[in-house]
């Protein structure tokens, strides 16, 4: 199955981080085992979450220096929920030396 051939085409990698959700308040929620200090936490904070159930959410801020937050969400959580963070990083095709070599 081949894709049509484009100069301009991107390959994406998609990372996808996992928390849990240790103290729950109706929307609001503190996750924990995602980061590991709150310096990640900060850097982190633009990116949306969202979880297994279908809610979307925001990092409000870190807990602490374990890298734990304080999350808010669009809908009731629960506290069996997995929290996601998704990541993308671009990807360069892997070069045939091959197709290269004249012989």
């Amino acid at each position: 199955n081949l894709l049509k051939v484009d100069a301009h085409r991107l390959l994406m990698k998609r990372q996808v981080l996992t928390g849990s959700a240790i103290r729950v308040q109706r929307k609001r929620a503190v996750v924990r085992d995602m980061f590991w200090s709150a310096e990640d936490v900060k850097y982190f904070q633009p990116i949306d979450l969202w979880t297994k159930r279908g809610l979307k959410g925001k990092i409000e801020e870190s807990v602490g220096d374990k890298g734990l937050m304080k999350c808010f969400f669009n809908g009731h959580i629960q506290q069996s929920d997995t929290v996601c963070l998704s990541l993308y990083k671009r990807v360069f095709p892997n070069k045939d030396e091959s197709l290269f070599v004249e012989s």
